[in-house]
């Protein structure tokens, strides 16, 4: 089980990441082109439409095997001497049939190509084996075509194999093999240990036996890692849907209701199907003109601290005007008429003059908020953002898309204080390796309990729809980018980068501004992270333990080449400056 609990509707097991997901197309492609070439190999011509018949087709020599239905072309045999025991691969077993000459089975077989009868002598006297054959195949059990007959070689003894090559270059799925003559004339019954109907494979299907085995497997190891989804469709039949009285799930009235729009948004186009496909087809249509507006003032909004309409969650005659009309309706159709591109839309917005624009407050346009978008955006970054900005430039950041959500360190019993009696997520247990890692994206999220630096970087609750951050600037988020522990190794990893990276002290510190903020450091800025460089080398010299507590702080190994007291140095400098205006804010 992989921890999810689907058993209430339909679900898929599906790569659980965009890695793996990859990783399973490309299988799947050399699955098809593999299965290509087998239907085009001239001994096997019939369509192969999965790798498991492939493999059973190519992969067994003998298309008899033990399991098999089969049957005697009469009934005469001892209980202990069926015919089942013809194929059952025990040469101490045999078939026996009273009948004699003219004897024989119709064996339900694997679907193959039959080049070689071979049969197994019973232990019993030479008179009763069988010295010439029949071979007949069938689609349908009931018409048999004749494949081939012949003679029987003489066993060289008992529970000996002998091998008949026969022309043959058809398929069948049912096989009946007579025996019309024994060894003696007068034997009263007919004896064979073991049948096998052989097909012979050729240099090419042995290649392609081999790449199927291997691609099976790589399939099956990857399918271990699948993880479970919910899948929605469509009900065969839909529910019938009434008003339901004072909201009264039990108190249906009226005449079933139909899937629709409220009429105050107009009506649906005609002969658009009546569902979620209808819905969306509805939205996205040019005379549809609120969806692509409220995206629009949404991703503005995300560029530029503010929309253009400043109650994006309200569009309705309680919510604010837009300060540009125009743009807000130009944008729009930009947008639907560049295929609902995102990508595009933004890179329109960031590489606008007016979001190039220096955003420090202009004498001659006093414009407090910003209204008429006269400079720059100016914004402390999202909680996610500050922290993956934190993992990206120490080069610590696990870049993987998808899968379940991976838990950094939180101080501990956040969890246990606000547990539910019955909840399974009484423990936090951080994660390791390079999970710990992962984009923020991924932080495993308990609503009553978030991640602490999510919360107070104001990340939302998640219990209720939020299309605005509040933004709020406490002394605890000063501490918070200081001293919490991904932070700390951060500062570690960044500082081992600027060592690595860096000729000289001027060269790191160029290095780290333009990595963090964009640009080299102002003069004043220079001097102060000189001085502190400068402070922490002097008091670390002095107490080595406590740089190497420094050196300690997090699970990514430290670079043993570099000097202790240099790193822990660095490690002051570069975290001051992640907690710097100039690295968490957008100006």
């Amino acid at each position: 089980m992989d921890g999810n609990r689907y058993e209430y509707g339909d679900h898929l097991k599906v790569p659980a990441d965009q890695k793996a997901w990859l990783a399973w197309k490309a299988l799947e492609k050399r699955e098809s082109e593999l299965l290509a070439r087998a239907r085009k190999t001239v001994k096997f011509p019939q369509a192969h439409d999965d790798l498991e018949k492939l493999s059973a087709l190519l992969g067994s020599n003998d298309l008899t095997h033990k399991g098999n239905k089969v049957r005697a072309t009469s009934g005469k045999s001892p209980n202990n001497q069926t015919p089942a025991q013809a194929i059952d691969d025990d040469p101490k077993t045999k078939y026996l049939n009273f009948e004699g000459r003219g004897s024989g089975l119709v064996i339900h077989a694997q679907r193959g190509v039959v080049e070689k009868i071979a049969l197994t002598a019973g232990e019993d006297v030479p008179s009763r084996d069988p010295t010439s054959f029949e071979l007949y195949g069938s689609e349908d059990g009931k018409t048999f075509k004749e494949i081939a007959k012949g003679a029987v070689p003489a066993f060289p003894n008992r529970r000996q194999r002998v091998e008949i090559s026969i022309d043959n270059s058809s398929a069948f799925a049912i096989y009946k093999l007579i025996f019309p003559s024994l060894a003696s004339s007068k034997a009263d019954a007919m004896q064979v240990s073991e049948i096998e109907l052989l097909k012979v494979p050729v240099k090419e299907a042995e290649d392609l036996l081999r790449e199927t085995v291997a691609l099976r497997n790589e399939k099956a190891n990857a399918m271990k890692d699948f993880t479970s989804t919910l899948v929605a469709r469509e009900l065969p039949k839909p529910r019938v849907t009434k008003l339901l009285e004072r909201g009264e799930y039990d108190m249906p009235v009226g005449e079933p209701l139909l899937p629709g729009i409220p009429a105050s948004l107009g009506s649906m186009p005609e002969g658009a199907p009546r569902n979620r496909l209808g819905l969306a087809r509805w939205m996205t249509s040019r005379d549809q003109p609120l969806v692509s507006r409220v995206l629009v003032n949404r991703i503005w909004q995300r560029v530029f601290g503010e929309g253009l309409v400043r109650t994006p969650d309200d569009f309705g005659l309680q919510g604010r005007h837009p300060t540009h009309p125009e743009l807000l309706d130009w944008l729009a159709v930009e947008f639907q008429e560049g295929g609902w591109d995102l990508k595009n839309l933004l890179r329109l917005m960031v590489t606008s003059r007016t979001f190039r624009q220096d955003s420090s407050r202009r004498a001659d346009f006093p414009d407090p908020e910003n209204l008429f978008f006269g400079r720059g955006p100016s914004y402390r970054l999202d909680a996610e953002v500050l922290r993956d900005l934190a993992l990206w430039s120490s080069g610590l950041l696990d870049p993987a898309m998808g899968g379940e959500g991976v838990k950094p360190p939180q101080p501990p019993g956040m969890w246990k204080e606000l547990m539910h009696p019955a909840s399974n997520t009484k423990n936090y247990v951080a994660d390791k390796g390079s999970r710990l890692y992962r984009r923020s994206l991924y932080v495993y999220w308990k609503r009553t309990s978030p991640h602490p630096m999510m919360t107070l970087f104001d990340a939302p609750s998640r219990e209720s729809s939020c299309v605005r951050r509040s933004r709020t600037n406490t002394p605890l988020q000063s501490l918070a980018l200081f001293n919490e522990p991904q932070r700390v190794e951060a500062g570690r990893k960044l500082a081992e980068r600027l060592l690595k990276d860096g000729k000289d002290d001027r060269g790191r510190l160029d290095f780290l501004f333009t990595l963090l903020v964009s640009r080299p450091p102002t003069d004043a800025e220079r001097k102060a992270c000189e001085n502190l460089l400068k402070s922490q080398r002097t008091r670390y010299l002095a107490d080595p333990k406590e740089a190497e507590a420094i050196l300690a702080e997090g699970g990514a190994p430290s670079d043993s080449a570099l000097k202790t007291v240099d790193v822990a140095a660095w490690a002051q400098v570069a975290s001051t400056v992640l907690a710097s205006d100039s690295s968490i804010l957008l100006y």
